[in-house]
């Protein structure tokens, strides 16, 4: 009998450490903060990694067309680094527009070949950051991925929520300043992948200003990208989406993020 009793401790003991285990991990992500998962969610709306995307930026305004231009976006990042350029190749009128950003100096440079003109630096993390990015309804930040809300904001996670199949982490933000653009801002995060789902942005006295909402969600090598994203102004009722046609997961040239390609 002992020596049963010896042979069953040595089968039991590991099986209950590999249940505390499995327990503590579960534990552990499960009482992830609203600030964690905030942070997780950084540069995951667009191009999380380096790449070069084709896509389409289509305006409505109620249901109707106004604009579609086709663009081209280069995306490098490092552990050093992070660099965007976006370049227009339809409309004729718009052709060879280009706008690069420095992200992690926080500066843009722009080139309209109607406008000849040396480039001159722009601070998208100063209020020109909050402009809207060539008639969209995007901001410069936003179409850089700068946007750093756990910098501006205190979060609260609220009660978890399904959305729309995808069980979510649901954030509440507000603003840590008194003059900020928006007086809150509410969150749906996809737990498995911290991919942000939906944002609300509201203004004065609560009303609801802007929502971003992230569909057509397909895996992409390792992880997931949403496809189509969209950016609509419940005030002016005007959206503005993008729809990703090639994705090509690759380190662009340095070429393309000099001054010289810039003003080509």
């Amino acid at each position: 009998m002992g020596l049963e009793n010896r042979e069953k401790r040595l089968i039991i003991f590991p099986l209950i450490a590999l249940l505390w285990l499995v327990i503590t991990i579960v534990a552990s992500a499960e009482e992830l903060t609203g600030e964690e998962i905030l942070e997780k969610t950084r540069g995951k709306i667009l191009m999380a990694k380096s790449g070069i995307a084709l896509f389409n930026l289509i305006t409505e305004r109620e249901g109707r067309e106004l604009s579609c231009q086709k663009i081209k976006i280069y995306r490098k990042i490092t552990k050093e680094e992070e660099k965007q350029l976006i370049e227009y190749l339809e409309p004729p009128d718009l052709k060879g527009s280009k706008f690069l950003f420095l992200i992690d100096q926080g500066i843009m440079y722009s080139h309209l070949p109607d406008i000849p003109r040396e480039p001159r630096p722009v601070n998208i993390k100063s209020t020109e950051g909050k402009k809207t990015f060539m008639g969209t309804e995007f901001t410069y930040e936003e179409i850089a991925g700068t946007e750093n809300y756990e910098r501006k904001y205190e979060v609260q996670k609220l009660k978890e929520e399904i959305f729309e199949n995808y069980p979510c982490y649901c954030l509440k933000l507000t603003p840590k300043e008194k003059e900020s653009e928006y007086s809150l801002i509410k969150m749906w995060v996809w737990k498995e992948e911290f991919l942000p789902l939906k944002i609300e942005f509201y203004g004065e006295e609560g009303k609801l200003k802007k929502v971003l909402s992230n569909k057509d969600i397909k895996k992409k090598n390792t992880h997931y990208i949403p496809y189509t994203i969209m950016m609509s102004n419940e005030i002016k009722k005007t959206k503005t989406i993008i729809k990703i046609l090639e994705i090509e997961e690759k380190e662009p040239d340095e070429e393309y993020f000099t001054m010289r390609y810039l003003r080509r």
